[in-house]
């Protein structure tokens, strides 16, 4: 299941007007522009992860009330889930994150994610609940941290606080790929 474009922002502009709120209201709320947003809900513009994450709070849902089709099954084989099943959030730049467990009412998130050349997650930092740990199978990437920047080549791991803000960066020349678990589900989290 790959989140489109179109369906997000349908999404975000149904959220918007359950909640009796203006194009400007959220603009103000999110801190981005009425154009942005505008384009957003027409599906013309693919957010960046940071931005999804932005507009999920200030219409106050989680983020994969906002990006999933489906509702939480628990009646299926939990043990294993195939590639096509996987649940895929492409994000401005071409950022794809992939749940790689099928059960979402787990009490962490294990994600694989691509990030390509000059893509990151979002120009500004972001933060949420817990810790997280990462492992980058291929590329190289910038973890920005709070003022403190790290780079990850092929095979190196981080842990760091996630209420730390932060972001991924692909400054390299090739798509970084790797895998990462969040303490506390972010990404796909069920409110």
């Amino acid at each position: 299941m790959t989140v489109d474009n179109l369906g997000f922002g349908k999404k975000v502009r149904t959220l918007r007007s359950q909640k009796n709120f203006t194009l400007q209201e959220l603009a103000k709320k999110t801190k981005r522009s009425v154009s942005l947003l505008s384009q957003i809900e027409t599906g013309k513009v693919s957010p960046s992860f940071s931005t999804m994450r932005i507009i999920a709070d200030a219409l106050d849902i989680s983020l994969s009330h906002l990006i999933l089709d489906e509702e939480v099954s628990e009646t299926r084989d939990s043990c294993l889930m195939e590639v096509r099943e996987r649940k895929i959030l492409t994000t401005q730049g071409g950022v794809q994150h992939q749940l790689l467990s099928r059960n979402l009412a787990l009490p962490f998130e294990f994600i694989s994610f691509e990030i390509p050349p000059g893509a990151s997650t979002g120009e500004e930092l972001y933060t949420h609940e817990g810790l997280e740990c990462g492992l980058l199978l291929e590329g190289t990437i910038e973890i920005q941290v709070g003022d403190k920047v790290y780079r990850m080549n092929q095979g190196d791991t981080i842990t760091l606080n996630s209420t730390i803000p932060h972001k991924l960066s692909n400054r390299g020349k090739k798509t970084a790929k790797g895998v990462w678990v969040n303490s506390h589900p972010m990404i796909f989290l069920t409110r």
